[in-house]
């Protein structure tokens, strides 16, 4: 049953594709992609989401933007009380994550993923290594995270080919740079060359990986949902679409602050934030 499901949804992806799926386009799509940190084998419930980047597939400016928002942004939770976003999911799953970033970005998600770390490796490995130019400072936090112990360790700082786990402690680096805005600089690297390398790949090789590494995913979509939404990036790669990094917040759109347990904080200013957001959507080529 489960192949002749995978059968039909791969006709109809590559429907999609050709452009003989009649179905009302919008302009812009947005997916959110959480990322669980930690060294967990499966994913688990009360996941504090370090990584949380917001897709938007841009068909009609032929984009895709990657949006990192820093997981120590104080934000409203669902019952109106302040605290950190990564803890959002923690308390409220992929619902309340959603609609906190719906509000105060005022765009439409259509679904979440949820990724454990740990599964990140596979699927950097199955689309064959990145290639990132690291500098002194990065190459000690990577040697520092693995201690030394790779047989692909970089020599030293410079384009670096990593693997999976090489690029894992890469984007796990806190040390380097400006703290948790190096740290999703370098998970936004690092997720713009996967989709890069998806160019090169047919749609169902793309489905194969998927396959390979869903088991380390949870989702709010269902099995069609992911797979159309697989389709709508490839085509947008494939077309040879333009790739955006940001973050939220940007300079001057938030303060330093602290909760009342004492954890640092962010203090977003998110109508700011939610203005020059969608100034970067409404901007044309």
């Amino acid at each position: 049953m489960r192949k002749i499901l995978l059968s039909i949804t791969l006709m109809l992806l590559l429907l999609l594709c050709n452009g003989a799926y009649a179905e009302e386009t919008k302009k812009i799509s947005h997916y959110l992609l959480l990322g669980q940190d930690g060294y967990a084998e499966r994913i688990v419930d009360d996941a504090r989401t370090d990584t949380i980047v917001l897709i938007s597939l841009d068909e009609t400016g032929n984009r895709i933007i990657l949006t990192s928002i820093l997981r120590d942004s104080r934000i409203d939770n669902p019952k109106g009380h302040s605290t950190k976003i990564n803890l959002l999911y923690k308390g409220y799953g992929f619902d309340g994550v959603i609609s906190c970033i719906e509000r105060e970005l005022d765009v439409d998600i259509k679904g979440a993923i949820l990724v454990n770390f740990e599964h990140v490796k596979p699927i950097i490995d199955a689309l064959g290594g990145v290639d990132i130019e690291i500098d002194t400072n990065e190459y000690i936090a990577i040697k520092k995270i693995l201690l030394g112990k790779d047989p692909n360790m970089p020599k030293g700082p410079g384009m670096t080919h990593m693997t999976g786990r090489i690029a894992l402690a890469y984007m796990r680096d806190r040390s380097s740079g400006s703290g948790d805005f190096s740290r999703t600089e370098r998970q936004r690297k690092v997720v713009s060359q996967l989709f890069d390398k998806c160019k090169a790949l047919s749609l169902p090789e793309l489905i194969s990986i998927y396959n390979q590494v869903s088991a380390g995913m949870k989702m709010s979509l269902n099995q069609l949902e992911v797979l159309k939404v697989m389709a709508e990036g490839y085509a947008l790669a494939s077309s040879g679409a333009a790739f955006i990094e940001y973050h939220i917040p940007q300079k001057g759109t938030y303060s330093y602050g602290s909760m009342e347990e004492g954890a640092s904080t962010l203090d977003v200013k998110w109508k700011q934030s939610r203005e020059k957001f969608h100034e970067l959507l409404n901007e044309t080529k």
